[in-house]
């Protein structure tokens, strides 16, 4: 099968990206022709069915660059014959668009109840939401898609909330996950490596935050919540974002920034539990790598990954990031030994149900069946 993929860069810290490279080396590996259509992407090491296409972009700012890719690829793509375009982006010319990112306008809402007057006034003056909104109404009320991958049950009671779409052309596929780079056992081969590189105790209680822009994903409410867990915890914050605007929130605990890390599944080695108090997030592939790597997971209703995780058998859910309180009480529960070391028992348990092959069998009958004949 000849398929295209479009996602506008790779990078190793990006989870959304991260996730597409995993999906074209399997899709490759199973015997597909892979092209890939990006603005910049790590092609060093791919093989040789997978094919990198260059798209030409202005790219010093968010507003040209999303605008002149998305033109870009219409012009590129329909031109070209593939069995299969599918788009992790906001394109107009796709077979299937991933929704990988979710409902801009969601994430839009629910910033706007947690933010002041300055602050929406700041997003009403932005123009790169407006045209982020404008593209995301395009794609679904223009119908630009024969069918709607949604990463979650959330993201697809979102596209119907907000764009009334036919709900025939959605289909929920869960992420998937690489089951033997994110294993419990890596916790013998690396704990103390990472645990020595940041002058961490070897009984030191871990709470571990990955992920990129700090603000959407809740690092301030981890903070908050932190100073309020009676006991000493150390909290380590890996991904790129503000540092400098969340220091403001530290006070008893010990907070260590790391900052994007390529070995990053040594890092949920060296952690006892996995906190991700999002306001806003599609789903969240660091769950699902937390969860293998047999780490209790705490998120928030208000991420597409609380769907997959039992209260109080593999994690914890909270109703909205800002409830401090609870989630402090959450991380202290999970700070008995055993609770913990049961809890992440059953996180990896849960997490062999969501590996590549299971991500890949789905999105192969999807492909199948728009290519049969009607």
């Amino acid at each position: 099968m000849k398929i295209a993929i479009v996602r506008k860069k790779y990078t190793f810290h990006g989870g959304s990206e991260g996730f597409s490279q995993a999906i074209i080396r399997k899709l490759a590996q199973e015997g597909h022709e892979v092209h890939i259509f990006a603005i910049t992407w790590d092609a060093s090491g791919l093989p040789k069915n997978i094919h990198f296409h260059k798209v030409p972009a202005i790219t010093f700012n968010s507003f040209l660059r999303d605008l002149t890719f998305t033109i870009s690829t219409y012009l590129i793509l329909k031109r070209r014959h593939f069995d299969i375009i599918q788009s992790h982006d906001k394109t107009f010319f796709q077979d299937i668009y991933r929704a990988g990112d979710g409902c801009h306008i969601e994430w839009l809402k629910q910033r706007w109840k947690r933010i002041g007057f300055l602050g929406r006034l700041s997003f009403l003056l932005n123009p790169y939401h407006w045209l982020i909104l404008t593209m995301e109404r395009m794609i679904f009320k223009g119908h630009r898609f024969k069918k709607i991958i949604a990463i979650s049950e959330l993201v697809k009671r979102n596209i119907l909330e907000h764009y009334h779409v036919d709900e025939r052309d959605i289909e929920v596929i869960y992420n998937g996950v690489d089951l033997e780079r994110f294993h419990p056992e890596n916790r013998n081969l690396y704990k103390d490596e990472i645990r020595r590189r940041h002058s961490i105790g070897e009984n030191d209680f871990v709470v571990l935050f990955v992920g990129s822009g700090f603000e959407r994903k809740g690092v301030e409410y981890l903070l908050r919540a932190s100073e309020v867990v009676s006991e000493p915890i150390t909290v380590l914050v890996v991904g790129k974002g503000s540092e400098k605007k969340m220091r403001r929130y530290i006070k008893k605990q010990r907070v260590i920034f790391c900052g994007p890390q390529r070995e990053i599944h040594k890092y949920y080695a060296a952690s006892d539990i996995f906190v991700f108090p999002t306001m806003y997030e599609p789903f969240g592939n660091v769950h699902l790598e937390a969860l293998a790597s047999g780490l209790p997971v705490i998120t928030t209703r208000l991420s597409g990954a609380s769907e997959i995780i039992q209260e109080g058998v593999q994690g914890f859910v909270i109703d909205k990031p800002e409830d401090i309180n609870i989630l402090a009480e959450k991380i202290t529960i999970l700070m008995d030994r055993d609770k913990k070391i049961r809890m992440g028992f059953e996180a990896r348990r849960l997490a062999e149900n969501f590996s590549f092959g299971v991500h890949i069998e789905k999105t192969m009958e999807l492909y199948q069946t728009l290519l049969s004949p009607s």
